[in-house]
Parts: C-alpha cells; sequence; structure tokens
C-alpha cells in the first residue's frame, strides 16, 4: 500500500459511537488501540459482570485473533473492522436459539455493506460474507455464562481498506476495492450496530424462532431473511467433516435452525449442521 494510502486510514471517530451508544442503548463500547482477541477479552468481561447486553468492543488493530477452527486473525492497523458485540437475552429466548447469532450477524453486515458502500453482498454458509465470490468479512461466535445469563459474542473481522497485497489469501477482496472507492469505517460500523440492534430485539419478540415472522420486517423471518441472502444454495458443494469424510451434493434448502440441507447425486437429503463440518466449498473451485 502507498504511503498515501496508509495515511488516508482514519481511526474510528469516538463522537459517533458515544451518540449511538444512547440512540441503541448500547452497554460497554470499548475503542482500543490494540487487543490480542476482541472475543476472548469481551467474553472475560461478560464472564466477570463488566460487561452487559450489547456492549461493543472494537480494536484498531488485533493481534491474537482466530478465526473459525482456530485459524489466525491478524488485522493491519486501521485496515479493517474487528468487533465483537455481547448478546445476552436472558430468558427471551432457548439457549439453542444463540446458534443463529452468527448468521444474524452476516444479515446485518450484509444491510450495512450494502447501505454504506454500495457493494451487493451476500452470504457463504455458515459465516462468511461475500462481495461476489471473494471473502470480505469472517464471523465468529461463542457461547458465554453471564450473571445474567447465557449470552453469545459475536466476533467479526471486515476488510475494509486493504490493497491486493495485505489480503491473506486470493479468494478475499475488501469493500474499496469491491467498490472503487474509499469506506468510511465509522459510518459502516455504526451502520452493522444499528442493523444487529434491530435485528437482535425483533429476534427477542419471537423467542429465537428462526421460522417466525419478526416484527419491523414485514412478517419476515429470521431463516428467510437469511436465505435470501445466502449464496451457497443452489450450488453444487463439497463438505468437509473433520474425520476427513466428503458429502457431495447440492445445497438446497435453509432449515428453521439454520442447518444446510444438501441432496445428494442418489436424490438423499443430508442435514448439515454449522459445528459439524469443516469446510464447504463450492465444487466448481469458487468461494461461495
Amino acid at each position: 500500500m502507498s504511503i498515501e494510502n496508509q495515511s488516508a486510514r482514519a481511526a474510528l471517530d469516538p463522537a459517533v459511537f458515544d451518540a449511538l451508544a444512547g440512540e441503541l442503548g448500547l452497554g460497554l463500547v470499548s475503542i482500543r488501540e490494540t487487543s490480542g482477541s476482541t472475543n476472548t477479552e469481551l467474553a472475560d468481561l461478560a464472564a466477570s459482570g463488566q460487561a452487559g447486553n450489547l456492549s461493543v468492543y472494537f480494536t484498531e488493530h488485533q493481534q491474537q485473533g482466530k478465526g473459525r477452527l482456530g485459524r489466525g486473525w491478524i488485522t493491519p492497523a486501521g485496515s479493517s473492522i474487528t468487533v465483537s458485540v455481547l448478546a445476552v437475552p436472558g430468558d427471551a429466548m432457548p439457549t439453542d436459539s444463540l446458534s443463529w447469532y452468527t448468521m444474524l450477524a452476516a444479515l446485518a453486515w450484509c444491510q450495512a455493506v450494502e447501505e454504506q458502500a454500495g457493494v451487493a453482498a451476500r452470504i457463504k454458509w455458515p459465516n462468511d460474507v461475500l462481495a461476489g465470490d471473494k471473502k470480505i468479512c469472517g464471523i465468529l461466535a461463542q457461547l458465554v455464562s453471564t450473571p445474567k445469563g447465557f449470552g453469545v459474542v459475536v466476533g467479526t473481522g471486515m476488510n475494509v481498506d486493504q490493497d491486493a497485497d495485505e489480503l491473506p489469501v486470493p479468494t478475499a477482496t475488501s469493500l474499496r476495492l469491491a467498490s472503487g472507492s474509499q469506506v468510511s469505517r465509522s459510518a459502516l460500523l455504526a451502520g452493522y450496530l444499528r442493523r444487529f440492534a434491530a435485528l437482535d430485539i425483533a429476534f427477542r419478540e419471537v423467542r429465537g424462532n428462526g421460522s417466525a415472522g419478526m416484527p419491523g420486517f414485514s412478517g419476515a423471518s429470521l431463516s428467510g431473511m437469511v436465505a435470501a441472502k445466502l449464496a451457497t444454495l443452489g450450488h453444487d458443494v463439497r463438505v468437509e467433516f473433520p474425520d476427513g469424510s466428503l458429502l457431495e451434493g447440492q445445497a438446497v434448502a435453509l432449515e428453521p435452525d439454520g442447518a444446510l440441507l444438501v441432496r445428494d447425486g442418489a436424490a438423499r437429503t443430508h442435514r448439515v449442521l454449522a459445528g459439524d463440518v469443516h469446510h464447504v466449498r463450492r465444487a466448481d473451485g469458487k468461494y461461495a
């Protein structure tokens, strides 16, 4: 990246998030220069009661982050949005429904990216956001026990301002590369938090039922809205399980509990749960 582009990487504007805290009823809002892992640090604060519902933990430079399956996630300073959000529904929904928050966050990011960057974004099941057929965002959720019951910490890493040579793999891109213009990280993160909070409120109203019509969304269900954004559906996929076994077939539907339905060559349908897979890849080699 050129020196000019490096100097253009503006820090987040704290005033934006001071105002947003009141608007959305956010809990703890922590904006840090560096962090080991935003998920780990926010989970620790949640467990000790220092961070409550809709707490937000952001870092300009994450140094020890982990993605799905323990992969490293290290971000160049000022180039990305690395943030974790805590949701503690209490008795508003059963604990099993917290597994939906990975895709709830992915949907919120799709909406914010389209609003703020003008980029059509889609979801790669179960935990990535795509621009075209390249990854712009990875999501990792973890269950946490808090003094007010179980909650979930949802950590995301959104590529915003990287050049191609700063991205970890050829299948990744950034919003600047995808849109052809600079994107305000403050506006993008604020948009994501507004969308996350709205989806969270509506999901609580239906007690974590992924197939129930949600108030404020014209009766659409969370599973229906996610399915409409799911790039994986309709494609031939190769599902890799941790024991080395494979399932090949077409991704045909998203179940109300978030499971992916895959129909194999013998027309048998398989339910695939996110926690049971190692990878889900397009059979044609594309990332989505």
